[in-house]
């Protein structure tokens, strides 16, 4: 679930605003069934994709003569320009160059062959690639972590260095959440520190610009309350008014379960996550197995409907102390938005294990009881 944050149009108009010399050339040709205009948008969908949500910080509309059109467009590197065609569209960024498009075959390419666009392409390019030949793995589960072992790693490498090289522009940001949605659950640890010095190390225009700063936003509470609680750190706390007609009877905390001399195994789920109830069963039989006078468990519901996660907790046979209606208060404090996140707390409530899945958690419960 993203967080959607609205800015005064204003604030965009003036991190993209024109500069002598500072726009960007855009020319394409229909070879047939040439509309009589193109539209231009930079802008974000405030909640559904749909026209109703569409937040514009920029439209202007061109008109196709003889199958051609051109335009000069501020400069803006802080997102992408949109080419609406209808119901199609793609994008680009108005780097400065020239960028001749082919609406037919869907291609935008920059005169500058090492600008920021030109990277953009190539760097969607790769990987485009790499998710295409996952998804044609289907069923080939093994084929499937073959390809994504030998090839990942170097992909997030390339990744990595993007981010690094392109802290002013759109492509560094996207890189920087490219790294952390396709490194989760995939065995690949990066370093949080490195991670969030890079977030920090976005031009200013990027952290404020409207549009590249709710990515910036999401970035820095994720890569925050990842250094914040990486293992070995102890707990973080948080409280959570579960339901909010009845404050004073509802309210509890991380630290009503966490730290209390028990070894205590935390699931953060909800009742829409498929890969959350998949861990169910491993879940239940740990607690069925260990649970006692010096371990327990606490499930923690988090983006999710408190009716839906009631009756999801029912269904799924959930037994031990649950928190309900966290919605994105964890995540903030423990640096995730997508679930489920299994956490092992010691005694004291020192973070032992984190990002378990499967066997790992038997496999940590048993070795931290010394069973």
């Amino acid at each position: 679930m993203k967080k959607q944050i609205l800015f005064p149009i204003i604030v965009m108009l003036a991190a993209c605003a024109p500069k002598t010399g500072n726009t960007t050339k855009v020319v394409g040709q229909f070879v047939e069934n040439a509309p009589e205009t193109v539209r231009l948008t930079r802008g974000y969908y405030d909640g559904m994709m749909d026209e109703d949500h569409y937040v514009s910080f920029f439209d202007t509309t061109v008109a196709v003569v003889n199958g051609r059109f051109e335009l000069e467009i501020p400069k803006c590197l802080s997102t992408t320009t949109e080419l609406r065609l209808g119901n199609d569209h793609f994008n680009f960024i108005s780097d400065g160059s020239t960028i001749t498009i082919d609406p037919e075959s869907r291609t935008a390419v920059s005169s500058d062959k090492k600008g920021p666009h030109s990277l953009f392409m190539e760097f969607g390019n790769r990987w485009n690639d790499y998710q295409t030949r996952m998804a044609g793995f289907g069923s080939d589960r093994e084929a499937g972590e073959k390809y994504r072992d030998e090839n990942l790693g170097a992909l997030l490498d390339y990744t990595k260095e993007v981010a690094r090289n392109n802290l002013d522009n759109i492509n560094g940001l996207q890189a920087l959440e490219m790294l952390y949605f396709s490194s989760m659950g995939q065995g690949v640890e990066l370093n949080p520190e490195e991670m969030f010095s890079l977030v920090n190390g976005l031009s200013d225009e990027m952290k404020s610009a409207p549009i590249s700063s709710m990515m910036f936003t999401e970035l820095y509470d994720i890569y925050n309350g990842l250094v914040n609680t990486v293992e070995g750190k102890p707990f973080v706390d948080f409280t959570v008014v579960q339901d909010p007609a009845n404050p004073e009877t509802s309210t509890v905390s991380l630290s009503d379960y966490v730290g209390r001399g028990k070894y205590v195994l935390v699931d953060f789920w909800a009742s829409w996550c498929g890969p959350c109830k998949e861990e169910m069963p491993n879940l239940k039989n740990v607690y069925d197995t260990y649970h006692g006078d010096s371990f327990d468990m606490l499930s923690i519901a988090v983006m999710d409907n408190v009716e839906s996660t009631v009756k999801a907790a029912k269904e799924l046979g959930i037994v031990w102390d649950q928190i309900i209606n966290a919605q994105q208060i964890p995540g903030k404090a423990y640096g995730f938005d997508a679930i489920p996140l299994i956490i092992l707390f010691g005694p004291d409530g020192t973070i032992l294990k984190r990002d378990i899945r499967g066997e790992q958690i038997g496999e940590a419960v048993k070795e931290a009881l010394g069973k």
